[in-house]
């Protein structure tokens, strides 16, 4: 996998929530919460646990000048800087982040062209960057549009799009228009350029739970087990069968990266206090069963769900297993709970004493510990027995 995550972008904890840019209208302000942002990046857009958009790209950046309202231009932003993006999407808002990565490598889906257009005149602003007045041939071409010049360079945004009254939404075939490209132009347009927009899906996947490494214990077979915590305020659904990627962390808080080294894999198996589950049940600790030998300490597991994936079928009812009852139990009945050394100390107080009250004291009497018992508690009972007489009488007073 090629994939490296540089940034992130989290709208509504700058300073200031907009600037104006004459000409182009506000620009959402953002806090870089994590990293780096760098101009030109590529960008995908979540809400809450959602990826709404991929392949946006941080076309227009600029912060505010110190002791003065004007702003200007900025390549690079480093951790806990405001600045303010064009990025080809309108309602970026509160709670709204860009996860900004490189992949030099995997590129989006050009195969559905919907619109071209001619471009007529280029042109170049230092505060926005390219534009191109532009006539459109073919389709509709729509403000946020994923295109691509004929001749060549990575794909862009439609950042703005704008006619003789103002910005516009789109653009019919036959009208002119002027099309703002930002920074994000590897190949400056020329005159007779063709840019070709192409379909880019929405709500790409939705992300269930986030879990970092702790420790990892090798099967033997091709899979890994590995102990994992759900950090505070991640997303912590984990289910057997969810697609999940791993990233690997690198760099400090003020430059730190993640790459991801396994890009799809599944969750083979969950297991809370030693049992398995289909799913973690909102724990905030658990193991997580992987086919990834390479798993490491401090890795991060992501788990999604891609949305034109089919959804898994819900979990079956579990099997309620009968409760072992410890007052009337054989030996081999016991030992399926207990070591060898607890059943013979089992059996012989039970002999003595002639059972016991309930399953804490029966633990107590044992000698297990106290969370030993609780895990005991949900797998046996303590059914009713008359104890022996003490030849000590209760009075009623």
């Amino acid at each position: 996998m090629t994939e490296v995550r540089v940034g992130l972008l989290e709208f509504g904890k700058a300073l200031n929530d907009s600037v104006t840019l004459p000409g182009l209208g506000e620009l959402p302000g953002a806090q870089v919460s994590l990293g780096r942002a760098v101009r030109g990046a590529r960008a995908r857009l979540r809400r809450g646990d959602r990826v709404l958009a991929d392949n946006l790209r941080l076309g227009i950046m600029v912060r505010k000048k110190f002791f003065s309202s004007d702003v200007e231009p900025v390549t690079d932003a480093g951790f806990l800087k405001d600045v303010f993006v064009a990025v080809g999407w309108r309602d970026l808002g509160h709670g709204d982040a860009l996860e900004l990565y490189t992949d030099d490598v995997a590129g989006p889906d050009l195969s559905r062209p919907i619109a071209s257009a001619t471009v007529a005149a280029p042109g170049y602003d230092q505060l926005t960057g390219f534009h191109a007045q532009v006539l459109v041939r073919d389709g509709v071409l729509r403000f946020g549009a994923l295109t691509v010049l004929a001749r060549g360079g990575s794909p862009m945004r439609v950042l703005g799009l704008f006619g003789p009254t103002g910005p516009l939404d789109e653009l019919p075939p036959g009208q002119p228009g002027t099309v703002l490209l930002g920074f994000q132009c590897d190949v400056p347009p020329l005159a007779g350029d063709v840019l070709t927009a192409f379909d880019s899906p929405v709500d790409v996947e939705r992300r269930e739970g986030v879990a970092v490494v702790h420790g990892v214990q090798d099967l033997g077979n091709g899979s890994v087990v590995a102990a994992v915590e759900v950090p505070e305020g991640r997303g912590g659904v984990f289910t057997v069968g969810t697609r999940a990627r791993v990233l690997r962390p690198k760099g400090t808080t003020f430059n730190e990266q993640s790459t991801v080294v396994a890009p799809e894999l599944r969750i083979l198996s969950l297991a809370r206090d030693g049992v398995a589950t289909r799913t973690n049940g909102g724990a905030r600790t658990f193991t997580v069963g992987l086919a990834f030998r390479d798993l490491r300490q401090n890795d991060t597991i992501e788990a999604f769900v891609p949305s034109d994936a089919v959804e898994l079928a819900p979990p079956p009812a579990p099997l309620v297993a009968p409760l072992l009852d410890v007052n009337s139990a054989s030996g081999p009945e016991l030992a399926r709970l207990l070591s060898p050394s607890q059943v013979t100390t089992a059996l012989e107080v039970r002999r003595r004493q002639g059972g016991f009250p309930d399953v804490e004291a029966f633990g107590v009497a044992i000698g297990l510990q106290p969370h030993e018992i609780v895990r005991l508690r949900r797998q046996a009972t303590a059914g009713r027995v008359t104890l022996r007489e003490t030849g000590v009488r209760q009075l009623d007073i």
